[in-house]
């Protein structure tokens, strides 16, 4: 597919952008599609919303209030045509992790807590785009995300293998959760381990075998008859019991006081990290495959609106799902109509078809929960890293134990400080490059790296040293000395030009100028020249207003290297005539 400019947007359009897709909608060509990949999500969404309540630590019948606002308020401002924004296991554990210790064994604070968390989480979201802010994205390094993925997932799936024990596990990270299940195995109720473990294996087998179908959903009903039928909330295996079927009641809940609220605004900073990085992930994936664009900050404010309506509506926070993205796409979604179809499902289903759900085992729901994230517990990930550059593989490494042995908001912050840290570090230690030159047949010569052409010809007496980036106060002293340990390494015959390619440095701060200056007059004193090649840009105004030029001389900056090669040629031709003069 051709990539196409963007459409010039009035204000309205991008601030509001239902108002530019929803006229262009095609009703009659387009409605049965986003009516059935609506269906599809909503066999997903339906049962994993209840599973992934039990992970935030609130109720079943929460889940479902959580996403029909949720899904509306995204197809009202986000830019994705695709992304399906509600309940996630990601940011439902984050929840948990943010409020279960603020709560303590308080069930009434635990959910006031939990809805404020999504309210807040909103706001701050909605801030942040109109702020301009969706650059924060790339201040989380893939690999750390990769890495914090992986820990996040398993500490989902050992937070679920309670209910799938008919248990109640004790620790402080995931280690010490298996390590307080195992320690009550003589206490398992071995006919929810049945259940739930055939539960499992079945949602495992309609993905091999039959993958079309909704296996959440048809797991999920075949249970509810089976525990109908059978009685299993008689034979004291736990279920999920009465739900209220009440629609959302749009509401600000109790202040709790500034306390633990103060807490609470710094666990939505934490929320929104994690889950714009997931969402923005998917959102842009779809649409690289689709053929257009989506806004940062058009999307954080889409997000944010989404977790002000599942806040408001008493549930917990949302983020984009690839899992139901995929699903709707799958099934010919078209446009975020579809999103607003899965809404109204839900909808109907806390109206008329809550009663359904009340005789489901909950370990059916740690069932369903395992097998949503199964898929990203995947250490494979962690070879390529190893494979491609051992810093992201260590960086990955830290932030998977972060979450495993401490705990899912250190192993955040932990996260974003590696990225942080990895950031300053490369920006203070960028990997220059040696060039040599490759000559064709015809005599045409380019000057290539030696680290990708080994074969690349140096020429005696001259270094050819290219800036990866812009030279500025972070990376000024190494520029220097990758230069300095470039021409000490040249001894056969010692150098005698250093040429310094600036094509990649698009800026120069004052203190990248006075490095020039200092490396010029320190290479002068010791007889030898440097010439700057390429130099261009905001770096070329920088280095005639700061004086880099009028101390180099004008002679010594040259537009191509071709240019400087044949000067320093004519050059040593004339030393070599003037060596033989003297010898005559």
């Amino acid at each position: 597919m051709a990539l196409k400019p963007p459409e010039e947007k009035t204000v309205l359009q991008r601030y509001l952008p239902i108002v530019d897709w929803l006229p262009k909608y095609r009703w009659a060509e387009w409605i049965r599609f986003d009516l059935l990949a609506a269906l599809t999500v909503w066999a997903l969404l339906v049962p994993e919303a209840m599973a992934y309540a039990g992970i935030a630590g609130v109720a079943p019948e929460v889940g479902l209030v959580t996403a029909p606002l949720a899904l509306i308020g995204y197809a009202i401002f986000g830019s994705s045509k695709h992304l399906f924004v509600g309940p996630s296991s990601t940011v439902a554990i984050l929840s948990a992790s943010v409020v279960a210790p603020l709560a303590g064994s308080d069930g009434d604070l635990y959910l006031i807590l939990t809805v404020w968390l999504a309210i807040f989480t909103g706001v701050f979201f909605v801030a942040l785009g109109v702020a301009r802010m969706g650059w924060i994205a790339n201040f989380m390094a893939s690999s750390v995300l990769s890495g914090f993925m992986v820990g996040l997932a398993i500490v989902i799936a050992v937070g679920q293998l309670d209910k799938l024990f008919g248990i109640e596990a004790e620790g402080d990270n995931v280690l010490q959760d298996l390590g307080s299940m195992l320690e009550q195995f003589g206490d398992w109720d071995w006919p929810t381990v049945a259940i739930g473990a055939a539960a499992l294996a079945s949602l495992f087998l309609i993905e091999e075998y039959l993958p079309r179908l909704p296996g959440a959903l048809v797991v999920m009903l075949v249970a509810i008859a089976a525990s109908a039928i059978f009685d299993f909330e008689g034979g004291g295996i736990h279920v999920v019991g009465e739900i209220p079927a009440e629609l959302p009641n749009l509401s600000l809940p109790e202040w709790p006081g500034w306390d633990v609220m103060s807490d609470i605004m710094v666990g939505a900073l934490a929320v929104i990290v994690v889950a714009f990085a997931e969402s923005f992930a998917a959102a842009k994936s779809y649409a690289s495959r689709f053929g257009y664009q989506v806004d940062a900050n058009q999307e954080m404010i889409g997000l944010g609106v989404a977790n002000l309506g599942a806040g408001l509506s008493g549930g917990f926070v949302v983020d984009g799902s690839l899992s139901k993205t995929a699903a709707g796409v799958g099934a010919g979604q078209k446009t975020q109509m579809t999103s607003v179809f899965a809404a109204v499902f839900v909808l109907l289903t806390i109206v008329a078809l809550t009663w359904l759900f009340e005789p489901l085992p909950e370990a059916v729901l740690g069932a369903i929960v395992i097998h949503a994230v199964w898929k990203l517990i995947d250490f494979s990930g962690f070879g390529s890293l190893w494979r491609a550059r051992r810093i992201d593989f260590g960086l990955a490494v830290a932030a998977f134990l972060g979450v495993i042995l401490i705990d899912i908001l250190q192993g955040i912050i932990i996260g974003i400080v590696l990225s942080l840290v990895a950031l300053i570090y490369r920006a203070s230690f960028p990997e220059g490059a040696e060039l040599g030159r490759i000559e064709d047949d015809e005599g045409n010569y380019e000057f290539v790296g030696l680290d990708a052409h080994p074969d690349a010809e140096t020429r005696p007496g001259m270094v050819v040293y290219r800036q990866p980036g812009s030279l500025i106060f972070s990376n000024a002293a190494a520029f220097s000395q990758q230069a300095r340990e470039l021409l000490w390494n040249r001894t056969d015959p010692p150098a005698s030009v250093l040429v310094v390619d600036c094509e990649q440095m698009a800026d120069m701060d004052v203190t990248g100028a006075e490095e020039i200056v200092a490396l010029f007059e320190e290479l002068q004193a010791s007889n030898v020249d440097m010439w700057l090649v390429r130099l261009h840009g905001d770096a070329r105004i920088t280095a005639e207003k700061a004086g880099v030029i009028d101390v180099v001389g004008e002679e010594r900056v040259f537009p191509t290297l071709r240019l400087a090669g044949d000067r320093f040629s004519a050059r040593d031709t004339r030393e070599d005539r003037a060596d033989h003069d003297s010898g005559e």
